[in-house]
């Protein structure tokens, strides 16, 4: 499939009416009727129209499962709610924007093409890596892999200064700070990430015995 927004909404015309909409401004788009679709929802999507009343089911309750399949797209959610307390609760469960029906379909475009042109800040790629920072979460392949606060903290000190031989105590100093002296705590969080992000193949952190670790 080479769809970049996938839409779900329950009612059945307005759903096809977008995708054709975005369709003709080249912008190609799928339309689903269910909550259920997000187990079928490709992992490449950039952009996701949620309806937040899917019948029985809820939008809300899909943003988790899209989040987790594909981490880097980005929700709209869709909905005839108007209160603020509605749209407090799509942000904070990780929603990226908020429409209101009814609604203009070129106000909708605009709203989808600002979303793709801000998908790549804080998103960097390396190798078969995605670093997505605003997320905290970083995607192998398929894989998502899910650091701790500290250690994805020290996960992007090293891969910020990749290629560089770092110091053991640069190190504790740029990730934990001013007075905080454990060798042990930084291998420690260093293995953790190692068997995290080189689970099945290769190696990212190599040790420089006698000075420290190097990102690569």
């Amino acid at each position: 499939m080479n769809e970049l927004v996938w839409i779900i909404d329950d009612e059945k015309e307005l759903a096809d009416t977008m995708a054709k909409y975005f369709g003709m401004f080249g912008l190609p788009a799928h339309a689903e009727y269910t909550a259920d679709s997000v187990k079928i929802m490709p992992n490449n999507i950039r952009v996701v129209l949620l309806d937040i009343n899917l019948g029985l089911q809820s939008g809300y309750d899909c943003i988790s499962v899209i989040r987790e399949k594909t981490p880097t797209a980005k929700i709209l959610l869709i909905s005839a709610r108007s209160e603020e307390r509605d749209m407090l609760k799509g942000y904070n469960l990780g929603a990226d924007d908020y429409i209101i029906k009814p609604f203009s379909l070129q106000v909708l475009l605009l709203k989808v093409k600002n979303l793709i042109s801000k998908e790549n800040v804080g998103v960097e790629k390396y190798k078969d890596l995605i670093v997505d920072k605003d997320s905290m979460i970083i995607k192998r392949g398929e894989e998502i892999i899910k650091l701790k606060n500290m250690e994805f903290k020290l996960f992007m000190y090293l891969f910020n200064n990749r290629g560089k031989v770092l110091d053991k105590d640069d190190i504790i100093l740029n990730v934990w700070g001013q007075g905080y002296y454990s060798d042990n705590t930084l291998n420690i969080h260093i293995r953790r990430i190692r068997e995290k992000l080189e689970k099945y193949q290769g190696e990212f952190i190599t040790t420089v015995w006698g000075t420290g670790y190097k990102f690569e």
